[in-house]
Parts: structure tokens; C-alpha cells; sequence
């Protein structure tokens, strides 16, 4: 079922003139990484995962979502199929861990019908999302007093002051009275996801336990802290990157644009994996980022990898270097 959505999630963007980079097709294992497609539109960016139960999510794959968002200046775009009691309901939008998740149907009703959800799901009954300028508006053209319509949908003045603040929203059965009062329908604030606000911080701090990485990991991971520079690590694959590298924001050594570097590994294989540099190249033609791949020293580099124009560094020329300035040079030459 979740191929299917993706094929179906890749088709309704392409039509809605997005560009894609669906990791399906370069990887024929499951893919258990932070996203199944890469879209951009104009300026704009957006990761997309399909989880097949919105409760239950691993912590690591929220926090790999925000860490990559904040990285890549990305939004995430989550389609879910069910929760679990029930389906996913269409043009409704559910709230997990600080994430909006929405069915593909609602994805499609947006970019193909221009038709936005409204509802938040919550336990014991939605809540609406309401236009608080547009309420206020109309309720004071009807010469309705906050008092006056308080008093009609039994509550507090101070709580229909939030509504029109958007501070906090009604259930569905007050937002149906409010709309009859005010005799309009177009309270309701139709919400579009891709606009969605977010506000993600990364931390500085190592995100991986030394046990989750190999010994080559370890090693790359001791090589990145002594040069100063700091490191996201996706748990997940497959993927077309291992880890992040960002600036400790040195001002003398930053490039404009250098940083983040998405780097992918290889280690213990003759070879390097020649699906995880296509992608890697991909993702940098299409995003306008910069990779880097590390592989251990006995690993053979092809002509035709060499070709994907990706820097390819092994592990004794990363031994080499004694700072920043340093490895961005190396990564320039490279």
C-alpha cells in the first residue's frame, strides 16, 4: 500500500509542477530514512514520508525530520494512512509530536481542487480553524458584542477574544453555532500545509550514541570533532547521505553556501555503492547543495563514479587535516 500512495504522491507533484527526487527510484530495499521524496518548487522545499500509523513513530525519525528541515531549509510534508483506531480522515489534519499529518487524498484535494482542510483532529472531536480577523470583522459589522456572542454559545468573553486572536480554536459544534450567529461560513480559515510554520532548533550536542555506529563511523565521527566541525547523523537508510556537516560558525573560515555537506559513507565493501553517489548527485543538482562521500582507503574508485563529479575523500586524507579552513579546503581541491 505505502509504494502505491508514493508512486501516486510522486505523479499528483510532477503535475503540480514540482520537481522530485524519489529515493524508490535508485533503492530497491525498504527505505526507513527520514523521507521518500525530495520536491522543489521555485524557492521551496519539502521532504515527504508516508507513515503507515501516525502513533507509532520512532523519536529518532522526528528528530532526523527536523534536523534535516532545518539543514536543507526544507518543510515537511507528512502523509499518513491511518492512526490507531481508524483511516486517516480527508481534508482534516492531525497533529503529532508538533508535525501536521494529512491523507494523500487531502494532499491531492489541495494541489488538484483547491480545497484546504479546516479540521484539527483531537481526541473527543475535532476543532476548527478559524479566520479570527475575518470573525471579528463580521461579528462587529452584525453590531455583535463579544459579551453577546459569549453569552449565546455559553462561554467565557475572554475565550471568544481567542478565537479572533487564533490563540485557540473551537470545537467543531461552537464553530458551527459561531457560523450560524454570524451567518457566514467563511470564518473557517482554510489551511494549506505547504505554508505551514515551523520553528526547528538544532542541537549542537552529538545526536548518536557511540554504540549506534560502526567502527568506521566512530572513526569518521573522532576525525569531524577534533577538526571542530559539528555533525547531524541519520540512523536510517538507505539514503543517499549518512550524516550532516555544519559550520561550529567560525566567521573567518565560513563560505557563503559551503555549508550544510551531506555525506554519504562507504566502508568494508571493494567498491563504492554506486546507486548512493547517483542519488547523492542528484540531490546536489536539484537542491544546490554540497556533498561529500568518505569512504575507507582500500575502496576503489571508478571512472565512471569519478564522472558524478561528487568529492570522494578517503578516510587518511580526512587524518590529514588539523581545522576548518583546512577541510574546506580539501573539499574544494576535491
Amino acid at each position: 500500500m505505502t509504494d502505491t500512495i508514493l508512486r501516486k504522491i510522486d505523479e499528483v507533484l510532477k503535475k503540480a509542477d514540482f520537481e522530485t527526487l524519489l529515493l524508490d527510484k535508485f533503492y530497491n530495499k525498504k527505505n526507513n530514512f527520514c523521507f521518500d521524496i525530495l520536491v522543489k518548487k521555485e524557492n521551496s522545499i519539502f521532504s515527504v514520508k508516508i507513515f503507515p500509523n501516525i502513533d507509532n513513530i520512532s523519536s529518532e525519525i522526528i528528530n532526523d525530520i527536523k534536523s534535516l528541515s532545518l539543514l536543507l531549509k526544507s518543510k515537511p510534508l507528512l502523509i499518513g494512512i491511518r492512526n490507531r483506531y481508524q483511516k486517516l480522515e480527508d481534508n482534516v489534519i492531525y497533529i503529532r509530536e508538533g508535525l501536521p499529518f494529512i491523507s494523500f487524498n487531502t494532499l491531492e484535494n489541495i494541489l488538484t481542487r483547491n480545497i484546504y482542510p479546516y479540521i484539527l483532529a483531537r481526541r473527543g472531536g475535532g476543532v476548527i480553524f478559524l479566520d479570527g480577523t475575518l470573525m471579528k470583522e463580521i461579528r462587529e459589522k452584525n453590531v455583535i458584542s463579544r459579551k453577546e456572542l459569549s453569552e449565546k454559545l455559553g462561554v467565557a468573553k475572554r475565550t471568544i477574544y481567542s478565537y479572533e486572536n487564533e490563540t485557540m480554536c473551537p470545537s467543531e459544534r461552537t464553530a458551527e453555532k459561531i457560523s450560524s450567529i454570524l451567518n457566514s461560513s467563511d470564518i473557517y480559515k482554510k489551511i494549506n500545509v505547504f505554508d505551514w510554520s515551523f520553528k526547528f532548533e538544532l542541537d549542537q550536542k552529538e545526536n548518536i550514541e557511540e554504540s549506534d555506529l560502526s567502527p568506521f563511523e566512530h572513526h569518521i565521527q573522532e576525525i569531524i570533532k577534533d577538526i571542530g566541525i559539528y555533525s547531524y547523523w541519520y540512523k536510517k537508510g538507505p539514503t543517499p547521505f549518512k550524516l550532516s556537516l555544519y559550520s561550529n560558525i567560525n566567521k573567518k573560515v565560513q563560505k557563503p553556501n559551503f555549508y550544510p555537506i551531506f555525506s554519504g559513507i562507504s566502508e568494508g565493501q571493494k567498491k563504492i555503492n554506486a546507486p548512493n553517489i547517483r542519488c547523492l548527485r542528484t540531490f546536489t543538482k536539484l537542491f544546490h547543495k554540497n556533498a561529500l562521500f568518505i569512504i575507507n582507503n582500500d575502496v576503489k574508485i571508478s571512472e565512471a563514479l569519478k564522472k558524478e563529479k561528487i568529492p570522494i575523500v578517503k578516510i587518511k586524507d580526512l587524518e590529514e587535516i588539523d581545522d576548518e579552513e583546512e577541510f574546506i579546503e580539501l573539499i574544494q581541491e576535491s
